[in-house]
């Protein structure tokens, strides 16, 4: 488990971010896995992530990061479980902040989030874009619950992702991590 979280945060320093908002979708071979990333529309720097493990390329884990100017005491943040929720949704998810890294001579941080556990790729594609195509975006909010404040460490507490092209970007990623074509993935 610490290697996977040291492997992420390999990811976060190779792959650079940027301030300027478009949709571009970056797909990176990383030597035992691939990611496919996506730039926020609301802070371009806080990606989308999407892993393929090439142990097992049809299981797929979700990273996203939230940058924030708001607090000294975000570094707390790491190792915690810090509740979500997707598309406005009333239900509260739960996501695991990995790192905390400091940014812009420690004026702001990056906090690193990932999901609890890799999904079967087919079920989560079909998924995230049946959810997607509701309204066009896929969002993600920091919530508030009994235990956690989020307004305590973030200025800026949701961000969404344009996932038109995820379906054809998924596809190009599972190929890169198997290395051979593979029938194409729902969407």
């Amino acid at each position: 488990m610490i290697y996977r979280f040291l492997k992420y945060l390999i990811i976060i320093i190779i792959i650079p971010t940027s301030l300027h908002a478009k949709d571009e979708w970056n797909i990176h071979d990383f030597g035992s896995y691939v990611v496919a990333s996506v730039p926020g529309e609301v802070v371009h720097g806080d990606k989308m992530r999407f892993i393929l493990e090439k142990k097992n390329c049809n299981k797929i884990g979700i990273m996203f990061s939230f940058l924030t100017y708001k607090s000294s005491e975000t570094p707390e943040l790491q190792g915690r479980k810090v509740p979500i929720r997707i598309n406005g949704s009333d239900t509260l998810n739960v996501a695991d902040v990995v790192l905390v890294r400091p940014a812009f001579s420690n004026m702001a941080f990056f906090v690193m989030f990932t999901a609890p556990e890799y999904y079967p790729l087919d079920e989560f594609t079909d998924g995230i874009m049946r959810d997607y195509r509701k309204e066009n975006k896929f969002s993600i909010t920091i919530a508030k619950s009994n235990d956690f404040d989020p307004e305590k460490y973030f200025d800026i507490l949701d961000n969404n992702w344009k996932l038109d092209k995820f379906p054809e970007k998924i596809t190009e990623a599972h190929l890169m991590c198997t290395g051979k074509p593979n029938k194409t993935l729902k969407g």
